[in-house]
């Protein structure tokens, strides 16, 4: 694919659109046989364009289906870190050197490689980290959405160099973004291909050279990517991947006095740690990341009930709410609220509880131990100060495998200051709160540390004005049934938030992200010495 005018894959909705679902569902399904039959095998680390063998490894398994065995992946340590920066070290001058143009070409060439596997992947993703098929679609476009919207910029901006002016006689002055040098990437599992592939490719298109460590559940995918940059045509030690554990490859990378930047999307305590050790090191490269929400959705009593209702089931419930963007908490108008709670319980009740590759499957199994842990937690706690409307429990259920199924929980009774209306969960779990004013919703909605996503649901223009006005977010939607706060699309709704949720207020997907990975730099030459 050439550059031009952007346009966003939606492969589900192009299918539905033009009547060819069933078609879609075969595809899948095709993929999910295949590389069902292909799972299981020993990945090594992948470092200046060799793979590496390690002492030790770890074993990835289905968070749907214990029995079913992803892969033994690699355990990197520090060793390995100091192999791989020094790989991306070593290539970055060539790398920094090699024209824009030449760089953008590897990554559309990527993102037609994904295009072309993409069923591939999504399956991949469904048995490593439990998305369903629409939603794992939609992460693998969101992908090549990234690679060509990057590669577009990018062009455009003709690699971020000015055009040169003479302000005086004989004085030839331009201003350019230059790389850093090494960026450390570490990515989540809730979106192991997208976060990637779009952190990754800010990194590298810009100029900077990459040591890349994925969420130790979710390592499958990154060797996917990995995998395409290099037929892709990546050059060695440009990008370089290290599986393992956080103590022993995230810690070392932060620390590495190499590593001039870091891109991160994660829990806030990590995020906030990699930017205070950079400011003790005294380093001087950004630290792009992402550190999660506690996402909350309005309801006025003008709001039509039955898109509230959908936008806040799917945004609360889709992937089990492992998401940094779900809906976590719902400030819904007196004087509709019984009304919209019931409707809620009641829909969420119809949610499909599943594998991930069974075609009905909205409620997802959670990724590991620890988030089960701390379902039960958290669900134990709503029941002792508040009221449990409906879920809260794990799922027993003999037609499914042995997996970490849980209910989704509608929660209400708990105050607007308590832990479970106030913390990040990642779960499927939301709570519901009255309010009479679309004031008192707003204060109450702005009273957090985070500050991602936002939704409202009202029908009066002038609700919708003052909203926007006020609500603290980086992220905004009105009266989105298909998600009340999930669900951005690259280029049309970049991805970001304020305050804790974020170290930089520029967003992925949008004008402003690819100038974070890179520093200005004024050229002056006075006379015929050569071009600035």
């Amino acid at each position: 694919m050439t550059s031009g005018q952007f346009e966003n894959v939606l492969t589900v909705h192009t299918h539905e659109q033009n009547g060819m679902l069933d078609e879609f569902h075969e595809d899948y399904e095709n993929a999910v046989e295949a590389v069902g039959d292909d799972l299981g095998e020993n990945h090594p680390l992948w470092i200046n364009g060799q793979a590496v063998e390690t002492n030790e490894s770890f074993t990835v398994t289905d968070p749907g289906n214990f029995d079913r065995v992803i892969g033994e992946f690699a355990a990197g340590g520090p060793e390995h870190v100091d192999d791989a920066v020094e790989a991306a070290n070593d290539a970055f001058d060539d790398w920094k050197d090699t024209p824009f143009d030449e760089r953008v070409a590897i990554f559309r060439q990527a993102a037609d490689q994904i295009e072309d596997r993409k069923y591939e992947i999504a399956a991949v993703m469904g048995f490593e980290n439990g998305k369903n098929r629409t939603e794992a679609l939609a992460e693998v476009d969101e992908a090549i959405d990234f690679l060509r919207y990057y590669s577009d910029d990018f062009e455009r901006n003709e690699g971020y160099t000015s055009a040169p002016v003479e302000p005086t006689p004989g004085q030839r002055c331009v201003s350019d973004l230059q790389p850093y040098g090494v960026f450390g990437v570490v990515t989540p599992f809730n979106f192991p291909f997208a976060i990637l592939v779009g952190m990754t490719t800010g990194a590298l298109i810009t100029g900077n050279t990459a040591v890349v460590k994925p969420a130790s559940t979710t390592p499958l995918t990154a060797h996917l990517f990995v995998e395409i940059l290099t037929e892709a045509g990546i050059p060695d030690g440009v990008v370089n991947l290290v599986t393992g554990g956080g103590r022993d490859v995230g810690q070392p990378m932060i620390e590495h006095e190499h590593v001039a930047g870091f891109a991160f999307t994660g829990s806030r305590e990590v995020g906030l740690k990699i930017q205070e050790t950079f400011d003790e090191m005294g380093k001087r490269g950004p630290v792009i990341a992402e550190l999660g929400g506690k996402n909350p959705v309005i309801v006025t009593d003008s709001a039509d009930i039955s898109k509230a209702v959908s936008g806040v089931k799917f945004g609360a419930f889709s992937f089990s709410g492992q998401k940094c963007s779900a809906t976590s908490r719902v400030y819904v108008h007196t004087d509709v609220i019984d009304e919209f709670t019931e409707r809620l319980v009641e829909e969420t009740n119809k949610l499909s509880i599943g594998r991930p590759e069974d075609e009905d499957t909205v409620v997802s199994p959670l990724i590991d131990d620890g988030a089960l842990e701390r379902y039960n937690e958290i669900t134990e706690l709503a029941a002792a100060d508040g009221t449990v409307l409906t879920g809260g429990e794990t799922v027993d259920d003999s037609a499914l495998p042995d997996g970490r199924y849980v209910q989704p929980t509608v929660v209400a009774d708990i105050s607007h200051g308590h832990e479970l209306a106030t913390d990040e969960h990642f779960l499927p779990f939301v709570t519901i709160h009255p309010v009479s004013s679309l004031d008192e919703a707003l204060t109450k909605a702005n009273d957090s540390d985070y500050a991602l996503c936002a939704g409202l649901f009202t029908e009066e223009e002038s609700e919708a004005e003052t909203w926007f006005d006020r609500i603290e977010s980086g992220m905004c939607y009105v009266n989105r049934s298909q998600s009340a706060t999930t669900g951005a699309l690259v280029q049309a709704q970049p991805f970001g938030g304020w305050k804790f949720s974020g170290t930089t207020g520029k967003f992925a997907g949008g004008p402003w992200y690819l100038q974070q990975f890179m520093r200005q730099q004024s050229r002056t030459v006075v006379g015929d010495v050569g071009q600035p």
